[in-house]
């Protein structure tokens, strides 16, 4: 028997027993090749690596190996190549193959790593299999498709064909993770299939270039899998389908994972990315994901709202007005949501990118919005070189790490890079670098609710639009005699510059919040949770311009203060006011207005969530409960009581 090992090298969250994903890749093409009789009977499985090991060890723990195939990714592909060379150093004739989204459909790999035999483009699975056949049997490589491989000192690529798999195997149900899932240093989560393909062709993804049909995997199966996944007591799972809700027979689906955790507890979460052409029948299902506690946020992706910038992408988003309109459904079903958008598209401006992300705030966004730098993927149309010359985009290789992770734990001695655009011929450095700093801001104070009651109000009695509220702060941020402010403005405005100098990456620590590394809107959050006191001082100073009637004014800022989730702060909570500013603003985000109404209300919360250790705080409220709108103990996903005041001062 051939010694076989698969590496599929994750990170892992958490101090303790640590959390990561089974090596689901990885499963895939061992489970397809091993359904084959000659390679089961010839070839044998030793082991899949799936965290990111200390190299020397983990090349030690070897035996005999005659082949290693590596699934390789932006967050293990410096870490793959290293641990290839080290391979190889020790087991000169062991066959190391490389796969996975990382590779490009070129040679790349083996100009960066001589340890690289073949490489696999494209899905692995049918590859693998002939590769592992070839090899047992010394035939030629060259009828394989989708390889690449040396020869006599030449590099030589095969036919590059579009065929794909309708079925396989799945790993789940094949045993490929049944000993693995017994380790109990681990907590295990997962990744699913119900389908392959994406019937986009999104610029800045690889799947867009693809060109794949949709398969469905068998209904049977795919229920199988939740079954063994409920049995092993798996709580995250992650659905990998490009576009959740494109098939009726996902509701089905849906039902039956409902069905499993309320009979079993298990899966607790299921997180999905819908399709954004079928709104209705999404909402019916996002909203039974919410009532079962499966999936509390529900994703209305963009990446922008400029339609110039779509066109350069090929991507339609859905129209602004059923955008609206869903943000009021969901709002009034007390249903989280967030939006998604990307930094540094093609055609993109500084303009067109803070109108876009305050357009979306202005169609009642109001709970979550994700900015991420747009990456150049290895196989996307976007990362060609024929696209790079035609919008002038320039990029930079910088520092990978993971957010939420001890970056300094997890690294070893092996960084990991991403190359992401910061400038085209539409957008310069420094206009990358404000609209870093702007959209921060908006996460923070909007989404994360600093100052959402503040902005809201602000917009609908004086007449202003959100991008000139926020405008405003960042102009007054920029006073250093606004010493909060401005010094949470420069640190958010320094770490962005840090990102286009190579300096750091987009993750930060943030003491005292543990060792972990956050996304910079959420370093803004907690700096300013640590000086809340003076942060709102300076804010009511920011407030005066506006012209807003004093005692309404004082009103407003102590509810806004009040309402915001502070480390030990949970638990039963009052808030009183003279002012029914909560179903005020509930009417707002159901697109009802009506106007404040001066009377003295008490606002009755009860919040389990009462945290009062800094970290514990940091992970409960902003990391795990950003998406569901912890960091307010009054929005538009809460429901506590409302209970007037009568003149003597008792309810």
């Amino acid at each position: 028997m051939k010694n076989i090992y698969l590496v599929q090298a994750n990170n892992t969250y958490g101090e303790g027993v640590k959390s990561v994903y089974l090596p689901y890749a990885a499963g895939c093409i061992a489970a397809y090749a091993f359904a084959d009789e000659t390679v089961s009977r010839n070839y044998s499985l030793k082991r899949i690596i799936f965290t990111r090991e200390n190299i020397a060890e983990a090349v030690d723990s070897l035996e005999d190996p005659f082949f290693v195939g590596f699934s390789c990714y932006v967050w293990n592909y410096e870490y793959n190549k290293a641990l290839a060379k080290q391979i190889k150093k020790k087991f000169p004739d062991t066959v190391i193959n490389f796969g996975g989204h990382n590779v490009a459909p070129d040679f790349t790999v083996f100009d960066e790593c001589d340890a690289v035999d073949i490489l696999s483009y494209r899905e692995g699975e049918e590859s693998f299999k002939a590769v592992l056949l070839h090899l047992l049997d010394g035939t030629p490589l060259d009828d394989i498709d989708n390889i690449a491989f040396k020869r006599d000192g030449e590099y030589v690529k095969t036919n590059f064909s579009r065929h794909c798999l309708k079925e396989f195997p799945s790993p789940y149900l094949t045993g490929i993770f049944d000993e693995l899932i017994k380790d109990e240093n681990y907590s295990f989560s997962a990744l699913i299939e119900t389908n392959r393909g994406c019937p986009n062709n999104c610029a800045y993804c690889d799947w867009g270039s693809l060109n794949m049909k949709v398969r469905l995997f068998p209904l049977d199966r795919v229920k199988a899998e939740f079954d063994w996944i409920s049995r092993n007591k798996i709580e995250y799972v992650f659905c990998c389908d490009a576009n959740f809700g494109l098939f009726d027979r996902d509701n089905e689906i849906a039902d039956y994972i409902i069905n499993l955790k309320t009979t079993t507890g298990y899966p607790k979460v299921f997180r999905v990315c819908f399709t954004k052409n079928r709104t209705d029948f999404v909402k019916m299902i996002g909203r039974k994901f919410n009532i079962y506690g499966l999936d509390k946020a529900q994703t209305l992706s963009f990446q922008s709202m400029s339609q110039p910038v779509l066109d350069n992408i090929n991507r339609q988003n859905i129209p602004v007005e059923n955008f609206k309109n869903l943000m009021r459904l969901y709002n009034k079903d007390k249903v989280a949501t967030f939006s998604e958008l990307i930094l540094g598209l093609p055609g993109e401006t500084r303009e067109s990118f803070v109108e876009g992300i305050c357009s979306l705030i202005e169609c009642g966004q109001h709970d979550s919005i994700f900015v991420y730098p747009c990456e150049l993927l290895p196989n996307s149309q976007m990362g060609s070189p024929e696209y790079i010359e035609k919008f002038g985009i320039k990029s930079i290789k910088t520092p990978f790490d993971a957010v939420h992770v001890d970056n300094s734990v997890e690294s070893h001695e092996i960084k990991e890079y991403s190359r992401f655009i910061i400038e085209t011929d539409t957008l310069s450095v420094d206009d990358w670098v404000y609209c870093v700093v702007y959209s921060t801001m908006i996460q923070a104070l909007h989404n994360m609710g600093l100052l959402r009651c503040l902005a809201v109000f602000t917009v609908n009695e004086k007449g202003i639009t959100y991008k000139q509220f926020y405008d405003a702060f960042v102009k007054f941020s920029q006073n250093p005699e606004n010493k909060v402010c401005n010094g949470v403005f420069t640190l958010i405005r320094d770490y962005s510059k840090g990102v286009t100098e190579n300096k750091n990456p987009w993750v930060v620590t943030c003491e005292p919040f543990g060792k972990i590394s956050w996304r910079f809107e959420e370093v803004y959050f907690l700096k300013c949770i640590l000086e809340i006191d003076g942060f709102y001082d300076e804010v009511s100073d920011f407030m005066k311009q506006f012209g807003i009637e004093d005692e309404i004014a004082s009103a407003l800022l102590r509810y806004q203060r009040d309402i915001v989730k502070k480390p030990g702060a949970g638990g039963r909570k009052e808030v009183a006011s003279h002012y029914d500013f909560y179903n005020y603003f509930q009417n707002i985000y159901i697109d009802e207005y009506k106007p404040p109404e001066k009377t003295d209300t008490i606002l009755e919360i009860n919040d389990k969530w009462d945290v009062e250790d800094l970290f514990e705080y940091s992970k409960e409220i902003v990391w795990y409960g950003r998406n569901y709108a912890r960091t307010l103990m009054s929005s538009s996903c809460y429901s506590p009581a409302v209970k007037p005041v009568t003149s003597d001062g008792k309810d």
